[in-house]
């Protein structure tokens, strides 16, 4: 098992088969199978660092509402869909964690990020464990990347349409993520691969990332571009 794995982190937790993404369940699968954790961290409209992907509710518990626009208590009202409880706080699932197995936290783009980035450094304080830190928003890397705690990485899309086409040409640039961003590592889309953009980065020495594998196909060709592997659907690697 620890083979197939080899190199692999969980993309929000070990889930599906009825395990959501991002919940505690997901996470406790992950450590029960000694597999770090990536997961994704927003800031409500009371402060509060929960663990959630998506910006609105709706895909994962049916409602309309933008998780920046609730508070903590209003999100306790929405359970998963399919009854799998609620929300987690951040804090919840570092007790959980405890060190057992490293983190890869993924800070969301927000209105105030500069509030996400102290709320995440201040809940990170008292926690031995291994964390890395990445984000889409090169602020957010350059802001971590300052306070010389945590390795951090840049998020990179292979396609400009889901994204600002001036921000897709300036982090497709190796030579603008080289010498302005100068993250800790790249974690970059796969479906983009191969591109001449990770040959560029891999020659600066920079540890190249790959998300979302899927499959073994995907696995296989990440194992070429790559040194480490975001993978969900991990029961079809058994």
């Amino acid at each position: 098992m620890k083979e197939k794995f080899s190199n692999i982190i969980s993309h929000r937790g070990y889930h599906g088969n009825g395990v959501v993404e991002n919940t505690m369940l997901a996470f406790s699968k992950s450590i029960s199978y000694s597999l770090p954790i990536e997961l994704d961290v927003y800031l409500t409209k009371d402060s509060k660092l929960v663990v959630f992907h998506d910006s609105n509710l709706k895909r994962l518990m049916g409602v309309d509402k933008k998780i920046e626009e609730c508070t903590y208590p209003e999100l306790l009202n929405y359970s998963f869909l399919g009854g799998e409880g609620t929300i987690p706080l951040f804090s919840e699932v570092l007790e959980l964690v405890s060190g057992k197995v490293p983190l890869l936290i993924e800070v969301k783009r927000a209105k105030n990020y500069h509030k996400t980035c102290c709320a995440l450094m201040g809940s990170l304080l008292n926690y031995s464990g291994k964390v890395q830190i990445q984000s889409f928003d090169f602020r957010i890397v350059r802001w971590f990347l300052k306070k010389k705690r945590y390795p951090t990485g840049l998020l990179i899309s292979s396609n400009p349409k889901e994204q600002y086409y001036w921000y897709y040409l300036l982090v497709n640039s190796a030579f603008f993520v080289k010498h302005f961003v100068r993250p800790n590592f790249v974690s970059y889309d796969l479906r983009g691969v191969p591109t001449p953009f990770l040959k560029e980065i891999r020659s600066y020495g920079i540890p190249i990332y790959l998300w979302t594998i899927r499959t073994k196909k995907d696995l296989k060709l990440a194992h070429k571009y790559g040194d480490y592997y975001i993978a969900e659907e991990l029961d079809s690697f058994n």
